[in-house]
This record gives C-alpha cells, structure tokens and sequence, in this order.
C-alpha cells in the first residue's frame, strides 16, 4: 500500500466566519464598557477593542492555502501557494512527523520537524467538502505513525 498523497489545506469557511464574528463582537463591547459605569470602563473597553482588530487582523494574514505532500517512503512537505496559485513543492525542505503528533478521528495535530531542528505544527480539522482528502491524509499519518518513520 501506497502512502503517498497530496493534499490542499485551506482554513474553513465557518471557522473563518465564527473568527470574524467574534472580532466584531469584541469591538461593539468595547463601546458600552466605554460609556457605562463599570469599575475597569476604560481599560476593558481598550482590551476589548485591541482583541477585536488582533482577531480581524489574524483572520485576514491567515488566508493563504498550504499544500502538504507526503512521499511514498514518508517524506512530507509544505509548501505556501503564492499568489498566483503555483506551489513550489520541490524547494520545500523535507519535514519528518514528531511523536507528539495527535491523530484523532476529526483533527490531525501534525507536529512536522526539519533537518535543522524548526519544529511546525500544522492543525488540520475534517471539512464537509475534502472529507475523502481528510481520511486519505489521516490514513497517511497513521501509516507513517505505525511504521515509527516519524520518530
């Protein structure tokens, strides 16, 4: 059996929605804490406020697809899309799956290590449209998990 795959990781939408609700919700609390009679006013409203535009802020420089490659021998790579959609897959360093890697049914946390020692974390959730990409992912990683190429 093959363990090789390629697989396009793309933030979900309704977590993209749920980030963006919540960045508003933060700065219209800001405008009560402001006006009302509260002990912390001004010092809450300007915490609430500068979580909002960090949450707006996150949701706006995370938006760039990843492509992950695993090899047929248990090699992975991630490379960023660029702009115009090209993914340079052959100039990203090969990357090695570390033991504190979780594999549930729903959610891969991939913790992927370098030669120089850069350790990434990748989170990876099931969306309704790539469920089938997802399963074939999980099914990877175990494989690799199980035969301890990633130790």
């Amino acid at each position: 059996m093959s363990i090789a795959i390629s697989a396009v990781l793309r933030t979900p939408v309704g977590l993209r929605l749920l980030q963006a609700c919540l960045g508003v919700a933060a700065l219209l609390a800001a405008w009560p804490l402001a006006t009302g009679a509260y002990a912390l006013g001004w010092p809450a409203a300007l915490i609430s406020a500068a979580g909002g535009v960090l949450s707006l802020a996150a949701l706006c420089s995370h938006g760039k697809p990843h492509t992950l490659d695993i090899s047929p021998v248990g090699q992975f790579r991630l490379a960023e899309h660029d702009a115009c959609g090209g993914v340079p897959a052959s100039s990203a360093p090969p990357l090695r799956l570390l033991p504190g890697s979780t594999l549930w049914p729903a959610l891969l946390v991939l913790r992927l290590s370098d030669d120089q020692g850069r350790i990434v974390t990748l989170v990876v959730q099931r969306a309704l449209p790539a469920t089938k990409a997802f399963r074939e992912l999980a099914v990877a990683c175990r494989a690799i998990a199980a035969r301890g190429k990633g130790a």
